[in-house]
């Protein structure tokens, strides 16, 4: 969702780019690239991905976020990159650690911070392409009624923010938030996605986190029990209200939700 349009982004301005992940499918790109697959956690894999290169984008997804970075902050030493960046989240600070998903993407945040290495951490809300993963089984289903709104924003336009800052020199050492133009609550986006790709459905349904719980607890089913953990914090976490130098230094996202519907569709 993420790591694709930075990867387009990035080489279109000319970076010559190396994917390491546990699995790449070639076929999603319509370049050539460097590919390297293998686990973060081994040593003799990350050391191959990561010589001969000048700069590591992390974009992770399903990884204990602390232990990955720790691991590539060594191997980064080691082989004199000059340039870390990675992606967080927009309520990663110092007050929300008390949720350990959270707690975790900090301390993995102070890691780079502190190695000694030029940084550069985005810190984006939530992404349009993320409303999909909310459609199954020919329903619509949120979690909780997320009455908290978000600047929501297209993946393009944070892959254009991440190729920016790469070639600004004075973006080194920064933080950037990635907020949308527009801010809308989860339930009337997914609606009007549905409208757009789904007209069969025709109400968007909320399970409540209570129940959910319960359910997750009863069947021990993991992926259900990390989700309703997730939404449970987004039901009380508002999104921080920030000031950023980002706008004037690389850029801001301009897509716009009725802009990114029609984007989706001709591409659909």
């Amino acid at each position: 969702m993420l790591a694709k349009p930075v990867i387009q982004q990035l080489d279109k301005k000319g970076f010559q780019l190396r994917l390491f992940s546990r699995s790449v499918n070639p076929s999603l790109f319509i370049n050539d690239y460097d590919i390297v697959r293998g686990d973060v956690f081994n040593p003799d894999d990350l050391n191959k991905a990561v010589k001969g290169c000048d700069a590591i984008h992390i974009s992770l997804s399903k990884l204990d976020e602390k232990k990955s970075t720790e691991a590539i902050v060594q191997v980064a030493k080691k082989h004199g990159i000059q340039l870390i960046s990675m992606v967080s989240g927009a309520t990663v600070s110092e007050e929300n650690r008390w949720f350990p998903f959270i707690d975790n993407k900090f301390q993995a945040e102070q890691l780079i911070i502190n190695c000694g290495i030029p940084y550069m951490i985005f810190r984006p809300t939530w992404f349009f392409e993320s409303l999909e993963l909310m459609i199954r089984n020919g329903k619509a289903m949120m979690i909780g009624e997320q009455p908290n709104p978000y600047h929501w924003v297209a993946a393009d336009d944070f892959a254009q923010m991440v190729t920016e800052a790469y070639l600004q020199k004075e973006a080194a050492n920064q933080t950037f938030y990635v907020y949308g133009p527009q801010r809308f609550l989860m339930k009337d986006l997914l609606k009007k996605y549905c409208d757009v790709f789904y007209p069969g459905i025709k109400k968007v349904s909320v399970a409540p986190i209570s129940l959910l719980k319960f359910i997750a607890t009863i069947s021990r089913n993991r992926e259900l029990k990390s989700a309703t953990q997730l939404f449970s914090y987004f039901q009380k976490i508002k999104e921080p209200e920030v000031t950023t130098a980002a706008d004037g230094l690389i850029g801001k996202p301009k897509i716009t939700f009725d802009k990114w519907l029609e984007i989706q569709k001709e591409q659909s």
